[in-house]
């Protein structure tokens, strides 16, 4: 295994420490942390997907605890160092480069831009010279709701930016060979990233950076691994980011100590926690109205004081993440009783219509001749069946629906809960009399299906995909398969899931949205409303559709194959093959 490191301490200077396990450098160039310091990482999926896991940074308290680091992930799938996709108004957020005041800035970025091959180089280069001279012109990159403009720096002004003191570039890893027919081998992305991992380490030493090969020692590695590293060739599964995290750790500060007394698993799952709190900040679903378009009047009264109180959840989980890193006692559940209280929030609906029940409901209908409706489950019978937002059946019958009592999002302090249930009648008098509970935790599952083996649910900004390893139809297997649905609005998120005649799954999203989905075969991105297509068996995501809808939540195939799609907004129905076919980003099919 070879890591290397570099640092352009000044001219002249030592621009290369190589460490193999056969040679030790004397006076390696090491990347020094200050106690308090802001430690900021920000680039693509490999950053985005470690705050998953952890290892990284549960590394880099245990090395430093009394340095009490802040250490916030910016990772945001597809994202290039001049592409970001972020939805309207996301920079007045308070969630930008600028606001964490990095001190030391980890930036992995180069994947995405290195399927632009030997013709990208000399842009890439320029560009990440220009983001070393100033990291947070990154922030000016962002697309504003998906016009591709530079934003100017007039958003900046009045801020006070505080100089980065450090910067680390780190390369892509290597492309795995899973040694599946049905996926590429790695090597036609490996020769490219290749390619950008030299541009990125010549950029460091001549802009004085410090610089993280991860692409060959990754690759090394993954040639004699005895398990796989990614979950598709490009993204670290849990396994792997243990390895990357201790691949990165000892690049930048050397050996691990050889005695430590912290519990690493109490510590990950404290890491872990204040990650997710700070995840449901940085990527909040309903961006929209949190800060975009409809922030006035919907955003205005509830949100301000829903983030100030999970900001200061976060703090909290900072304070229990360097107590444990020192050994100090932390209680089993987190106070956060000084965070501060949610206000009331008034409603203009004064007097709740009625519910009706079921059989007020049935005669209400008017049902076609040759059809029938009956009831087959309802919340009276049970309970948690309340808030349904999309169903399906299996092969024996049964009913699977996912619930949504959390919607419209995560209120701080209240954990998610919903939920994944089957129904079965197993008496065959047409109602159910079973409910099983094959997946709780969730947060926000608008779309569901069955295939593959599992269920594919949708978790904004992730595709999640659940899985009964043990027969007893309670998913053990919960695994993230992709990453970048944008969360401008829930009630525009992917959702609608069918299957096509070819076995793909079909994914409606709504407008709104700007999503950047980074792929084995490049970053796939849709602006405001389209359909996606993915088939787990070639890892391929394409945009089927990109059309200016408002609201796609319904889609089917008649028994020619023939594709229609439902825009509930507006109320219109289309004949999907008359727009249907990739659409490269930005182009979008006419309305």
């Amino acid at each position: 295994m070879r890591i290397i490191l570099q640092r352009l301490i000044s001219l002249p200077a030592i621009l290369f420490a190589s460490l193999t396990p056969a040679l030790a450098v004397a006076d390696p160039s090491r990347l020094e942390l200050k106690p308090h310091d802001h430690v900021v990482l920000v680039g693509n999926t490999l950053a985005e997907r470690m705050q998953y896991f952890g290892h990284f940074e549960t590394l880099l308290h245990s090395r430093f605890p009394r340095s009490e680091l802040y250490v916030r992930d910016l990772g945001w799938s597809a994202d290039e160092l001049t592409i970001r996709l972020r939805s309207q108004g996301f920079r007045d957020h308070g969630s930008n480069l600028v606001e964490h005041v990095p001190d030391v800035l980890i930036a992995m970025f180069g994947f995405n831009e290195s399927f632009a091959g030997p013709a990208g180089i000399e842009k890439f280069e320029q560009d990440l010279a220009a983001f070393v001279k100033d990291p947070h012109s990154i922030d000016r990159y962002t697309s504003p709701g998906g016009d591709w403009e530079r934003v100017s720096d007039t958003n900046d002004a009045g801020r006070s930016v505080k100089p980065v003191r450090a910067i680390v570039l780190v390369s892509p890893i290597a492309h795995e060979n899973l040694k599946r027919p049905s996926l590429p081998d790695g090597s036609e992305n490996n020769a490219r990233i290749a390619l950008y991992t030299e541009s990125m380490r010549k950029v460091a030493a001549r802009e004085g950076a410090f610089f993280v090969d991860l692409f060959t020692p990754s690759r090394e590695r993954m040639a004699t691994a005895t398990k796989p590293w990614t979950i598709n060739g490009i993204h670290l599964n849990e396994h792997g980011d243990r390895e990357v995290g201790q691949i990165l750790d000892e690049a930048l500060f050397g050996p691990r100590p050889g005695e430590q007394t912290v519990d690493l698993a109490a510590l990950r799952a404290a890491v872990n926690e204040k990650n997710l709190q700070f995840f449901y900040d940085h990527r909040g679903v309903n961006g929209c109205y949190i800060y975009g378009g409809r922030k006035n009047p919907y955003g205005t009264v509830n949100f301000p004081a829903e983030f100030k109180k999970l900001r200061a959840m976060t703090a909290v989980r900072d304070r229990r993440v360097w107590d444990v890193a020192q050994g100090k006692p932390v209680p089993d559940v987190i106070d956060d009783s000084g965070v501060g209280d949610l206000p009331p929030i008034p409603t203009n609906v004064k007097t709740p219509p009625p519910a009706t029940t079921a059989q007020e409901s049935l005669e209400k209908m008017e049902i076609e001749d040759g059809y029938e409706v009956n009831l087959f489950a309802s919340e009276a019978e049970f309970p948690e069946l309340a808030n349904p937002v999309q169903m399906t059946f299996d092969a024996k019958g049964r009913l699977w629906i996912a619930t949504m009592p959390g919607y419209p999002q995560y209120l701080p302090g209240v954990p998610v809960n919903d939920k994944i249930l089957i129904f079965e009648d197993t008496d065959g008098d047409g109602r159910a009399d079973k409910q099983t509970v094959f997946a709780d935790g969730l947060h926000l599952p608008t779309g569901l299906e069955i295939a593959d083996g599992g269920l594919y649910v949708a978790q904004e900004p992730n595709l999640v995909f659940l899985r009964d390893t043990d027969g007893d139809d309670k998913a053990d297997v919960r695994e993230f398969v992709l990453d970048g649905f944008d969360s401008a609005d829930s009630h525009h998120a992917i959702g609608a899931f069918v299957s096509d005649p070819g076995g793909g799954l079909l994914m409606e999203e709504g407008t709104f949205h700007q999503t950047a989905v980074e792929t084995i075969r490049g970053p796939k991105r849709c602006s405001n409303a389209g359909i996606f297509r993915y088939d787990r068996r070639r890892e391929q995501l394409d945009v089927f559709v990109s059309y200016g809808f408002a609201n796609p939540w319904g889609q089917t195939f008649d028994r020619w194959g023939q594709y229609f799609v439902a825009d509930a907004s507006g109320g219109a129905n289309y004949f999907g093959t008359a727009f249907s076919g990739d659409v490269d980003y930005p182009q979008k099919h006419a309305s």
